[in-house]
């Protein structure tokens, strides 16, 4: 019997000797039956290569799990190590799309890994596997271990004749110094990723490099933290160059994620209707290749485009969509805009006490993953909403005291004027023009750029209204 399915495997294998897809499936049945664990192990990695071209993930770690239980019928020595490293090097990125390097399934696939490369005396995975686990550090909101291993990377690719590596270190570089607010060290690795990055040469690192490119990685943080930092007219630069470098991408899964990172800066930038240009394609997209994971930052980004614009019920379902996912999977990096959006389009819907308890979950969320972007804000919608609610002007006046508190601890000027906004209609009711005015205008007063931009229009509007100017 071995015999007859070793045949069969010859003369498929002489028939079609690039044999990719089912036909690789049955190769590798035909040898794995004929005792060739080898190449069976190996037609079974080519097929959970065609699995992943067409975003059938799980079926390819369905797959590279049957191969590394051959692996293990193999005696222990190092050709099985050998052989064992490549194969769990593919879950790793099987796993990784699937997940969003969260859940226990990916980390032991790097934690495996690590283990393996250890046993290899030179390996070229070393940088890969760190990468992966400073990706894994990095969701779960560890951000100064993210850092840890990213400098790791960079010492490796330091080493080396490799401009891949080097682009992939600085990507890993900038991702914890951005989630840590140092956007200073963040702009330098950017820059000089960027300064090495080739769109025809790099774009293709992005299926064992995070998902999604790398390019379009630093092109889109930077408006984020630009307008953090109030910044809006450089933000917007930025911005343009984003999308310009997003339409120039090939891979579908790259182009929604630098689609949905753009849209996260029209939502900064409070211009509903190209956030929904942008977040509507990178759903598509998403749904399309069975990304449940990464499904959640477009479609909170939708929801809250189209509940701005007046579509409440469609708005809020999609935004509540989007952040019940990014609760199943416990999801940490951008929660504090995510959740400013579905509480704004609650807000705008009339929906006042969902809005105030998504908030109270976001603000006490804030403690544990540290997400900056727009965790003032949340301190300020709270206290829009329980104005609207009727709540005494103290407890309302002490949500926007608190996010012009944490606003300034951020350095985090654009929601500090936001805060400061709000601060001066609530002293404007309460005939404390002059209060409000002195502290709207001094922060006002130290913006050099972003003067057409919404919220300093409206922030000069108010300003005029409190000097009683016409």
């Amino acid at each position: 019997r071995r015999l007859l399915h070793r045949r069969v495997a010859t003369a498929l294998h002489q028939r079609s000797p690039n044999a990719s897809g089912a036909l690789s499936i049955q190769l590798a049945h035909h040898y794995e039956q004929s005792g060739l664990v080898e190449q069976a192990v190996h037609y079974l990695q080519r097929a959970a290569a065609s699995a992943r071209e067409l975003y059938a993930n799980h079926d390819a770690i369905t797959l590279l799990e049957r191969g590394l239980s051959l692996l293990r019928t193999l005696p222990t020595g190092q050709t099985q190590v050998d052989l064992e490293l490549e194969v769990q090097m593919a879950l790793c990125n099987a796993w990784d799309p699937v997940t969003s390097h969260l859940g226990e399934e990916v980390e032991a696939a790097y934690t495996r890994a690590l283990e393996l490369c250890h046993l290899v005396s030179q390996t070229p995975h070393l940088f890969t596997v760190l990468w992966g686990l400073h990706e894994i550090a990095l969701y779960r909101a560890d951000y100064r271990e993210s850092l840890d291993l990213a400098t790791q990377c960079l010492q490796i690719a330091s080493g080396l004749d490799d401009v891949g590596l080097m682009v992939e270190a600085h990507h890993a570089m900038w991702a914890p110094h951005f989630f840590l607010g140092e956007y200073d060290y963040a702009f330098a690795h950017m820059e000089a990723g960027l300064a090495l990055y080739d769109q025809r040469q790099h774009e293709p690192l992005s299926i064992i490099y995070g998902v999604h490119d790398a390019g379009a990685c630093a092109l889109t943080e930077f408006p984020l933290a630009l307008w953090t930092m109030g910044y809006l007219d450089q933000a917007r630069q930025r911005l343009d160059a984003a999308i310009t470098h997003a339409q120039q991408l090939t891979t579908p899964a790259n182009i929604a994620d630098a689609f949905g990172y753009a849209a996260l800066s029209f939502h900064l930038l409070r211009n509903p209707v190209q956030a929904q240009h942008f977040s509507e394609p990178a759903l598509r997209i998403f749904s399309d290749k069975a990304m449940l994971n990464a499904q959640y930052l477009a479609a909170t980004t939708l929801g809250w485009s189209l509940a701005i614009q007046g579509r409440h019920s469609e708005g809020i379902a999609l935004a509540r969509q989007g952040i019940n996912l990014c609760r199943q999977a416990h999801h940490r990096l951008h929660t504090s805009q995510l959740m400013c959006m579905f509480a704004e389009a609650c807000i705008t819907a009339g929906d006042l006490v969902e809005a105030v308890d998504v908030l109270d979950e976001a603000i006490a969320g804030f403690q544990q993953s540290g997400d900056r972007i727009c965790a003032p804000d949340l301190h300020t919608l709270k206290g829009n909403a329980l104005a609207i609610l009727g709540a005494e002007a103290e407890e309302v006046e002490a949500c926007y005291q608190r996010a012009l508190l944490l606003a300034e601890e951020l350095g985090a000027k654009t929601s500090e004027l936001r805060a400061a906004t709000q601060l001066a209609r609530l002293c404007q009711q309460q005939d404390r023009s002059a209060i409000g005015y002195q502290r709207l205008n001094q922060i006002y007063g130290w913006f050099t750029e972003g003067f057409e931009s919404v919220d300093l229009l409206a922030a000069r509007q108010l300003l005029d209204e409190l000097a009683g100017i016409p």
